[in-house]
């Protein structure tokens, strides 16, 4: 994080209570917000796994990640088992980095417009010419 300017409070709730001044912090940026939103679920943590797998090596190193499920018993209550479920564990691969950088790195490639968009003439949403 970087400390950006400094604004003097000239009057309100802030000057009364000790408040001078305020310094603007910026964090990280929105790109990287949202890159950590799309990631962060549940349906995204195999490619996580394969993500860390590839963080500043080459391709060979081992993406594995287990999580525990709660089993089925045949009884109402009680304790649950819980068993050890594997959702990856496997060496990566260069098809790997392709698709991280396919998926993450260019917006272009999955366009069905091809190099230029259709002409929309009549300016209608669905796009009619």
């Amino acid at each position: 994080m970087t400390v950006g300017a400094t604004a003097t409070v000239l009057g309100g709730f802030w000057p009364q209570n000790g408040v001078n001044s305020l310094t603007q912090v910026s964090g990280e940026g929105e790109e990287r917000r949202r890159i950590r939103q799309e990631l962060g679920g549940m349906g995204m943590l195999r490619m996580r796994e394969i993500i860390r797998a590839l963080n500043g090596v080459a391709p060979g190193g081992t993406a594995s990640k287990t999580i525990g499920r709660i089993t089925e018993t045949g009884e109402l209550g009680g304790q649950r088992p819980i068993a050890a479920v594997s959702l990856i564990n496997r060496a990566t691969t260069a098809a790997d980095v392709t698709e991280i950088t396919t998926d993450f790195l260019t917006f272009t490639t999955n366009s069905s417009f091809g190099a230029t968009p259709p002409a929309n003439l009549d300016r209608n949403p669905l796009g009619t010419r």
